[in-house]
């Protein structure tokens, strides 16, 4: 069946710039509905998803869910494995996505706010997603903290997160790792604020971004994250060991949001990232 989200007003869908044609369906009711596993029910009432045509132009997205009610949201891209209860992510092609954002835009210097996103992901064949592959990039991003901007209206608001934590085919010879890719400034490097920036010293790659090594993907088993940020610090445990610790000053005066999913940054290929746990919390101390 396709969802007409004029028809359907629940799925509250609106289109980006991009043309999209997003469709759900559940095939012979063979797909577990997100909605109706308790397990994703918090993260789902806090967030919207998301999500690209896979036969659509490059950049193309559709966000439905705008009240986090994910109601008659499934489809062979977006569903709960009904055997191991996995809530499946999968997406074609390059420069497409397949994501819940959680709502909440959030201040990352306060000294007692600390939001959290937990997840217990296992990436399914990424080797082999890429083999057809001819990007010099090769990787898919599948957690995110991203840039809202200045205000809970977007204002300012450009194209770079604080963090992706991405699997990596092959980074200056380290195969198959998972990678915390953090923007190391405020810098405005690209858009219509970042043309005056995008050749300084601070807009470099190796001065713009900090790349963390989280470890080699296992294959055939998920890998456990916990991303916190608060009190100007971005913190990074891998299965319960704490890898990363950024201090995040500079990036006081932008709110943040967390995401995810699949982004494809790779070519002629489906990504394919099954979450066992994906949960979201915000704690206050005092």
């Amino acid at each position: 069946m396709k969802h007409n989200r004029f028809i359907l007003p629940a799925l509250l869908a609106f289109t980006s710039l991009a043309q999209a044609n997003v469709t759900f369906s559940n095939p012979d009711d063979s797909l577990g509905e997100p909605v109706n596993y308790p397990q994703f029910q918090s993260v789902l009432k806090a967030s919207e998803l998301q999500i690209s045509d896979p036969e659509g132009k490059k950049g193309n997205k559709e966000y439905f869910a705008l009240d986090g009610d994910f109601s008659g949201l499934v489809s062979p891209y977006f569903y709960v494995d009904k055997k191991s209860e996995a809530l499946v992510f999968k997406m074609k092609q390059t420069h497409l996505r397949n994501e819940v954002r959680v709502h909440n835009n959030f201040r990352t210097d306060l000294p007692n706010k600390h939001y959290t996103l937990s997840a217990e992901v296992e990436m399914i064949d990424p080797v082999g997603s890429m083999k057809d592959s001819d990007s010099k990039q090769n990787e898919i991003t599948f957690l995110q903290v991203h840039n809202k901007g200045l205000d809970n209206q977007g204002t300012h608001n450009v194209p770079h997160p604080l963090l992706r934590v991405v699997w990596k085919e092959d980074n200056n010879g380290v195969k198959g790792h998972f990678w915390g890719i953090v923007k190391n400034n405020a810098v405005i490097c690209k858009g219509t604020f970042g043309k005056k920036n995008k050749d300084k010293e601070m807009c470099k790659a190796d001065v713009a971004y900090k790349k963390y090594d989280l470890g080699k993907a296992p294959v055939g088993k998920a890998t456990a994250f916990d991303i916190t940020v608060g009190n100007k610090q971005l913190l990074i445990d891998v299965d319960g060991k704490r890898l990363v610790e950024h201090d995040i000053d500079y990036w006081r005066h932008l709110l943040s949001y967390f995401k995810a999913g699949v982004y494809n940054q790779f070519t002629h290929g489906m990504s394919e990232a099954h979450f066992y746990k994906l949960q979201y919390k915000a704690t206050e101390t005092e």
